[in-house]
Parts: C-alpha cells; sequence; structure tokens
C-alpha cells in the first residue's frame, strides 16, 4: 500500500522531531548548557530534517540550490534563537522562576528546555516559516544571491554576539 504524501511528511516529520527533541535533552543533560544545546539540537534537527524531505519529496539533486538555500534560513534562524534565549536568560522573571531554591535540578533543566523550545518556536513562526513559503520552496533568479547574503548575515550575528 502506498502512503498518500501527506502520510508520509506527518510521519517522517515525527520521527525527525522526536529524534532532535531527544537529542536536545540529552544534550541539556550532558552539558548543562542551554546555549550549546540548541546551537547544536536546531543544527541536527535542520539536517535530518532536509535529508527526511528530501526522503518524502524525491526532489532535485541533494547539494543543490534547495540545500544552499534551506541551510542558509537555518544559520539565520539558529543565531536568532541563539539570540533570543540569550536574551530570555537574562530577563529578571525568567531568571527568578528558573533559580528559585524551592526548584530541583530536574525542573531548573525542564524550564530551560521549555525555554529553548520557546525561543526556537518564536523564531520559527515569524522567520523560518516565512522564509521556508516564500524563498526556499521557490525558485528565483537571485537564489545565489540571497542565499550568500543570509549565510554573511548568520556570520555576522556569530561573530558580534
Amino acid at each position: 500500500m502506498v502512503l498518500p504524501l501527506y502520510a508520509k511528511s506527518l510521519g517522517v516529520a515525527s520521527i525527525t522531531a522526536t529524534i532532535t527533541e531527544l537529542v536536545k535533552i540529552g544534550l541539556l543533560k550532558g552539558t548543562n548548557n542551554p546555549q550549546i544545546t540548541i546551537i547544536i539540537g536546531s543544527t541536527f534537527g535542520y539536517m535530518i530534517a532536509y535529508v527526511a524531505q528530501r526522503y518524502v519529496f524525491h526532489g532535485g539533486r541533494f547539494f543543490g540550490i534547495s540545500f544552499l538555500k534551506y541551510f542558509a534560513v537555518a544559520a539565520v534562524a539558529i543565531q536568532l534563537s541563539s539570540l533570543l534565549l540569550k536574551q530570555l536568560q537574562k530577563n529578571e522573571k525568567i531568571r527568578s522562576i528558573i533559580d528559585s531554591p524551592d526548584n530541583s535540578n530536574f525542573r531548573k533543566k525542564t524550564y530551560q528546555y521549555l525555554l529553548i523550545n520557546l525561543s526556537i518556536l518564536i523564531i520559527f513562526l515569524c522567520v523560518d516559516y516565512p522564509m521556508r513559503k516564500n524563498f526556499i520552496f521557490r525558485k528565483g533568479g537571485n537564489d545565489y544571491i540571497y542565499s550568500c547574503l543570509l549565510y554573511i548575515t548568520a556570520i555576522t550575528m556569530y561573530i558580534c554576539r
């Protein structure tokens, strides 16, 4: 039986999301550093999501323009997520909740994990999703130029943090 494309896509997305979340939980537990967790976890998530999309949609060359565009947007989204997480961690109200002496170590890590995912979700909704709709999955004449500009932006954000 051949599954419809949407069912196959949903199944693969569920598997990749579960694996990514397990990696983030393991990273946070192992490193106890939310910044490392968000950068490595997001990078891993984008990599397996790209491979999964290529598997589901059987489209084009693996290392073609889609690869360049996908990871240009991913690089910017990862840097923005990291910067947003840093700003949220500086917030006094959030700090007081996480660092409360009543919290167990498990609860502190749970709050950090939720903060990581909140940062990723906000950037996904505000930047990543619109860029997927309007840039990654559309062909344009200036795709290489825009991709290079996105990579330069991501590198600049990394250097200037």
